[in-house]
This record gives structure tokens, sequence and C-alpha cells, in this order.
């Protein structure tokens, strides 16, 4: 479970992004970069709370029921629906949308890894939790991808990303 901790310990960082600093007047990517973080990402950072809580608790159940029981109500129904919000946010600049896109890569990378989690807790195979606990780890090496990519991103506009 070292791997969910240090997932929680990274996706902090991710939810914590709500503020960038001025200097983007005339600046479309800085613009559209300032509301993606401020406004279009609230919703999506807010889910973070709960998904926190959620894999906390699935590192503190013991049996594989109670362990699916928590990836199946509440895992899992929370990254689908930081897909679905992340889905319709409509961005016009390149930059910004491949910023959008890496992180949707770690959503997806959590999903079939969670997934896979899930099948494995049904059929308690060894290897099936091996590549789960791969794809959650993927995830976590995404997830410094995308932040990098957002203070790069910002750098960049003379932005500063506040977390």
């Amino acid at each position: 479970m070292k791997s969910i901790k240090k997932f929680m310990a990274i996706l902090f960082t991710v939810v914590m992004v709500f503020t960038v600093l001025t200097g983007c007047a005339g600046d479309p990517v800085a613009e559209e970069f300032e509301k993606f973080l401020n406004t279009d990402m609230a919703a999506v950072n807010t889910n973070y709370e709960e998904l926190k809580t959620a894999v906390e608790e699935s590192a503190n159940l013991t049996s594989d029921e109670e362990i699916a029981h928590c990836i199946e109500n509440s895992i899992l129904p929370i990254i689908n629906e930081s897909l679905d919000m992340l889905s319709k946010i409509e961005l016009q600049t390149e930059e910004v949308k491949a910023v959008k896109a890496k992180y949707e890569k770690v959503l997806l990378a959590y999903k079939e890894g969670y997934e896979k989690l899930l099948e494995a807790c049904s059929t308690g195979d060894e290897a099936t939790v091996n590549e789960a606990v791969a794809k959650i780890d993927e995830g976590v090496v995404l997830l410094d991808e995308y932040n990098a990519a957002l203070e790069t991103l910002a750098a960049e506009h003379g932005l500063e990303v506040q977390y």
C-alpha cells in the first residue's frame, strides 16, 4: 500500500493548484491556463478529498470483499466523475489542451489500476495485483509529469503556480 500513500501525496499537490498569479494580459495561452486552473479544474480538484478518503479507507481494509466494495462504490465513481468533468472542459489553445491531456492520462492510469485491483479482489490472482499496482504507480509518474507541465507552462508565460 506504499504506492497508495505516494499516490495520495502527489495527488494532494495537484489539488492544491488553485491560483495562478497575474501577468497574462493579452496572452491567450496565459489567460486560458489561468481559467483552466482556477475555474475549470476547481470541480475536478474538489474530488480530491473524497478520493483521498476512499483510498485511505481501502488501505485499511482487510478482506478482498471490503476492498472491492470500496473500489467499486467509492474510488472508481470518483475517478469516473473526474474524467467526465474533465471531458467537458473546452479549450482553445494547444498548450493548455496538452496539459489537460496529461491530467486525463493520470486519471485513466488510476482507473485502469483500480479496475485491475477490483478484478484481483475477485480472482485472487497475484499477477493481476502486480499489474494493478504497476498501473497505479504509472499514474503517479504521470502525475509528476502533469505537475512539471503546469510549472513549465506557467514559467513560459510569466505566471506562477501557487500550491
